[in-house]
């Protein structure tokens, strides 16, 4: 029974996903570009190191395209502020070991950001380490 709630969910997430990018075309949005040298987790989907556009879809709803065209994940989040002392865009990513989780999204250069959900596995992670070392990375605007 658990099983097929699950799926049920995941399921409706997708097709949600799919509305969602449809009705993004006739939006503009906070987009920004980046070149991530290392393979990291949204959520709980692992995404190879490359180029990457990162747009928010909706209030809460950021979406990571490869420029491959391969790789896709759509992620809610919840709004924070804090200070953005360099001022540029960025991604915040944790790594636990040899697992780097993607965190904080800064899509423009002032102090609002997009803070992702800890994912199951993240969370593990966490309880075996006090602490992750946090890296940055500077991302151009959108294109």
């Amino acid at each position: 029974m658990q099983s097929l709630m699950k799926f049920v969910f995941v399921a409706l997430t997708v097709l949600f996903g799919a509305a969602l990018v449809t009705s993004a075309h006739a939006q503009s949005s906070n987009r920004v570009v980046v070149d991530i040298p290392f393979d990291f987790s949204v959520g709980s989907t692992l995404l190879r190191a490359g180029n990457y556009k990162v747009e928010e879809l909706q209030s809460g709803i950021l979406v990571f395209n490869g420029n491959d065209g391969q790789d896709h994940q759509f992620a809610l989040t919840v709004g924070e502020e804090a200070s953005n002392q360099d001022n540029q865009p960025k991604l915040i990513f944790t790594r636990y070991g040899n697992g780097t989780f993607l965190n904080k999204v800064f899509l423009s250069g002032g102090d609002e950001y997009r803070q992702l959900l800890p994912s199951g596995r993240e969370k593990k992670l966490i309880q075996k380490r006090t602490s992750g070392e946090e890296l940055s990375l500077l991302v151009q605007s959108g294109r």
